[in-house]
């Protein structure tokens, strides 16, 4: 070899070297300069998913039972409440039997006490008929004595002897009432008819019974299905002459009545529970 031949190769030893390391580091920078977007998205590590599961089995727990939509039907009839009871007995149909104490409250000189029996039909469960019979016993008061005595008044007054009624009795008012831990039902009821009152001018020549009419209200408290306890204030209007007077005047005889009415049948028909 010669002297030119061993530069030439000195001279070409140096640029393979460079060459070399370029394409090396050529190849590196390719992998580093790789875009963002064509990288494939790793997947969440495996601990981060496991919360999100987690956390959707409270909400799951939580849930109502399937039985807190079961719909209305479903619920029994022992289940419900009634906010309005029914009514403890039915009147329509039956009869009803009243023995009554009656007192005057409206003549302070002579009060009349009384006796009577009341019978009545019921031809709908608020609408009846009835018929009253009393016999009166006049009890004159203390009063009576000192205006004849100290005043020397004379009293002029009406004696009733005994007074027969026919009655349309109307009830329109039903309802309860707390007695004693106890329940009570009642109903008021409104009267209005006539008839006739005999007093004791009545059997004088050319007299006779004296026409009467009454109006009056009343109210039942139930205690069973076929008792009552019955309270009435009654007033009886009728024109009399009393003895001793040559005019006749307007009587009005108010009494307050109090007796046991028993139903018949005993047991109504159609009775709803209490």
């Amino acid at each position: 070899m010669n002297r030119h031949t061993l530069l030439l190769v000195l001279c070409l030893v140096p640029g393979l070297a460079p060459a070399q390391s370029q394409e090396g580091m050529g190849l590196d920078l390719t992998e580093e300069t790789t875009p963002k977007s064509e990288e494939s998205p790793t997947p969440p590590p495996a601990e981060e998913a496991a919360p999100a599961a987690t956390a959707s089995k409270p909400a799951e727990e939580e849930a109502p039972p399937p039985e807190a939509f079961l719909p209305l039907t479903d619920i029994t009839q022992e289940d419900r409440v009634k906010s309005v009871q029914r009514k403890v007995y039915r009147k329509k149909g039956r009869f009803e039997l009243t023995p009554l104490i009656s007192i005057s409250v409206n003549d302070p000189f002579y009060s009349k006490v009384g006796a009577s029996l009341r019978g009545a039909y019921y031809l709908a469960d608020t609408l009846a008929i009835s018929a009253r019979g009393t016999l009166f016993q006049v009890v004159p008061s203390d009063d009576v004595r000192l205006a004849k005595d100290a005043y020397f008044a004379k009293i002029y007054n009406s004696v009733p002897e005994w007074s027969a009624m026919g009655d349309v009795e109307w009830s329109p008012l039903y309802g309860k009432v707390a007695f004693l831990n106890s329940i009570l039902h009642f109903d008021g009821y409104l009267l209005a008819g006539a008839g006739v009152v005999k007093t004791e001018t009545s059997s004088l020549p050319g007299r006779g019974l004296n026409p009467a009419a009454d109006l009056g209200l009343g109210m039942r408290f139930v205690a069973k299905d076929f008792v009552a306890v019955n309270v009435a204030l009654i007033n009886t209007t009728y024109v009399d002459q009393p003895l001793g007077s040559a005019n006749g005047a307007i009587q009005n005889m108010m009494t307050l009545n109090a007796g046991i009415s028993l139903f018949l049948p005993f047991r109504s028909t159609g009775r709803d529970s209490e």
